[in-house]
């Protein structure tokens, strides 16, 4: 028993990271808010800009000029 004392509380350090805590997307390090992405990014894979990796499709330019066009409008 009383080596069990002297265990508990001296190094309670069991904290173990559950995930990524910034963006997956490249050179973006914002803090997460859904799915692995920051805010602005989450939008972007809402619209089909990037994946669930973070990675862009082959004709993201495409794909973004018509979301910038979408955003102005609104």
């Amino acid at each position: 028993m009383a080596k069990k004392e002297a265990n508990s509380g001296a190094n309670n350090n069991n904290v173990v990271a559950m995930g990524p805590s910034h963006c997956c997307v490249d050179k973006c390090g914002k803090k997460i808010d859904r799915m692995n992405f920051c805010s602005e990014h989450f939008l972007w894979f809402k619209e089909g800009l990037i994946n669930k990796k973070g990675e862009r499709p082959p004709d993201f330019d495409k794909k973004f000029q018509s979301y910038m066009s979408r955003k102005k409008v609104a």
